[in-house]
């Protein structure tokens, strides 16, 4: 056997790499570490640009306690940090930041500027390193605070920098990350401008309270209720969750921070849905957790965005115990809504799959994929039903008898498809609202609204933008027959994870289909399903909705005979 050992010491640069890689995931990635500085840096206020996504540059300006040269210098050297000192710091981390990597990896992978000056120094100065190394360091001209200016994300990493998302993509990654910290500490000012646009301006709030209803308004405020719970002096949770009767059709807004830190706890979610029992229903809730920092583990994830609680806290039963407690207060107040059901343990839901094609019921089948000629033939025959041989089953579904046996169509479907047709083509008219509907966007709403209005504007919508993020609807294509705020929010919130523009484009036309589609539990009178058949029959492709899905299920004669042994 060869003496040469196969288990080498990596170089320090490819170990600088994978450190970087850890903690520098994408533009984000990197503002949540500088906000983190310069939140433990006791700032009061905290100033961002950013351009092109962050890629070209990420800016941050606070007025924290500053750094002196020789510091600026040892910010930016590997596990140099100024919060903890030793292993038994470990055990009651108090701040947001203490592995001593961020400046260190940002700085590997950027090109960064740092200008920082001490209240108790003459000067301040400034340090520019590549790859964390120092390549200047002079003095500066700064007020008391520090500007760390971050250019060129993955410079020197190509293949990293070709693997980040398009410019918006990033950019409302950002706003998410600006968003998260605004809320969780709603004392300190912040704000947010993006390729030369101003996205946030938040002053201090007296209150989390406050702080949410500058970011999500008014209206978000008034279908919420207000917990607080205390345990002890080792635990404490507060916050807002949904009214029992404002819980949503889709997980719009969901928010749990620990000790200042948004985290991910699918086990915590579910203990939220198990509270509310609402079925397919989701809560809406920003919630903050105090923990006394012995018995929270913040070193299990690189971007501290997981988090492991001391067993004998008993979390889970104590936050499914807080939410419940509320929503049974809240009865006195919305006793309309009956007694709280009883408690049962379920699982927070996961998105509905996506649906596949297949059999749909016992007798009968999807619509096949047919030839022109086939396709014809069948539109032929399913087109050809008789007015008066036609019902609508449980306000969803519509039965027509046809000539080769009978039809069950899907209404809420079909009026997709041909409302999206009717959009593509074109073939609508703008209409004037007689009250244009208002709309107060969050950051992250505004942002994906900008990215959007183009289209929408060309699709008949008559847009203004008011001051801030206030948002004025005016019309819309007719293919709308009874607008509100609420289905516009819906379609932005769709959308926001929509990348391309082709894609963006496609999705718009499908989710302003759906949303202003007939749905599943309208009733629909007889002239009503006689024109909804003539019309989707007319479509190019009537047998699919928008979105894959069938809009009518044939079941034959024949098919129906051998069912009940009529053949045999």
């Amino acid at each position: 056997m060869d003496g040469a050992s196969r288990i080498k010491q990596l170089p320090d640069e490819v170990v600088s790499r994978i450190a970087a890689g850890e903690v520098v995931e994408n533009p984000a990635s990197v503002l949540r570490e500088l906000l983190e500085n310069s939140i433990d840096a006791g700032a009061t206020r905290i100033d961002i640009v950013v351009e092109e996504g962050g890629k070209k540059l990420i800016k941050v300006q606070d007025d924290g306690q500053g750094m002196n040269a020789r510091e600026i210098e040892l910010a930016v050297k590997r596990f140099t940090t100024s919060k903890i000192s030793s292993v038994d710091d470990l055990e009651s981390i108090g701040t947001l930041g203490f592995r001593g990597e961020a400046l260190y990896a940002i700085g590997s992978v950027s090109r960064l500027t740092i200008r920082s000056k001490s209240a108790d120094e003459d000067t301040g100065y400034e340090g520019y390193f590549e790859e964390a190394e120092l390549v200047e360091l002079k003095p500066a001209p700064i007020a008391a605070g520090t500007t760390v200016t971050v250019r060129d994300l993955f410079f020197n990493f190509p293949v990293r920098r070709k693997f980040l998302g398009a410019d918006y993509a990033e950019s409302r990654r950002i706003i998410e990350v600006v968003t998260d910290y605004a809320l969780a500490h709603p004392k300190i000012s912040f704000s947010l401008r993006i390729d030369a646009k101003d996205i946030m301006n938040l002053g201090p709030a007296q209150s989390p309270i406050e702080r949410i209803r500058q970011i999500y308004g008014d209206d978000f405020i008034e279908e919420t209720i207000e917990l607080t719970a205390k345990f002890g002096e080792r635990l404490m949770i507060y916050g807002i969750l949904s009214r029992p009767d404002r819980v949503k059709k889709s997980p719009l807004t969901q928010m749990l921070f620990v000790n200042g830190r948004r985290i991910k706890d699918n086990r915590l979610r579910a203990a939220i849905y198990q509270a509310y029992e609402q079925g397919k229903m989701h809560p809406q809730y920003i919630l903050f957790v105090e923990v006394d920092p012995r018995f929270v583990d913040f070193n299990i994830h690189p971007q501290k965005k997981e988090v492991k609680f001391h067993r004998t806290l008993r979390m889970y039963e104590k936050l499914m115990k807080s939410v419940r407690e509320t929503l049974n207060r809240s009865r006195t107040i919305y006793s309309h809504l009956g007694e709280m059901p009883t408690m049962r343990v379920v699982e927070a839901p996961s998105p509905p799959a996506e649906e596949t094609g297949g059999r749909q019921m016992e007798i009968g089948e999807m619509q096949p994929t047919l030839r022109p000629q086939e396709k014809r033939e069948e539109i032929r025959d399913e087109s050809t039903y008789i007015p008066e041989k036609i019902w609508q089953i449980h306000d969803s579904y519509i039965i027509a008898q046809v000539r080769s046996g009978f039809i069950i169509v899907d209404q809420h479907a079909a009026h997709e498809r041909i409302l999206y047709e009717k959009l593509r083509k074109r073939k609508y008219n703008t209409q004037n609202f007689l009250f244009p509907i208002v709309l107060n966007l969050t950051p992250k709403e505004f942002a994906v609204f900008q990215d959007i209005s183009g289209i929408l504007e060309g699709y008949g919508f008559r847009i203004k933008i008011l001051s801030g993020r206030t948002v004025v609807i005016e019309g819309a294509a007719d293919i709308f027959k009874n607008p509100t705020k609420e289905i516009f929010l819906e379609i932005i919130d769709e959308l926001h994870e929509v990348k391309s523009l082709p894609d963006r484009h496609l999705e718009l036309l499908k989710t302003l289909a759906c949303k202003a589609a007939i749905k599943a539990g309208d009733k629909l009178s007889g002239e009503e399903m006689n024109a909804l058949l003539d019309q989707l029959f007319s479509c190019e492709n009537p047998f699919f909705c928008p979105h894959g899905r069938p809009t009518v299920i044939k079941i034959s004669l024949d098919e129906l005979e051998r069912k009940f042994a009529r053949n045999l």
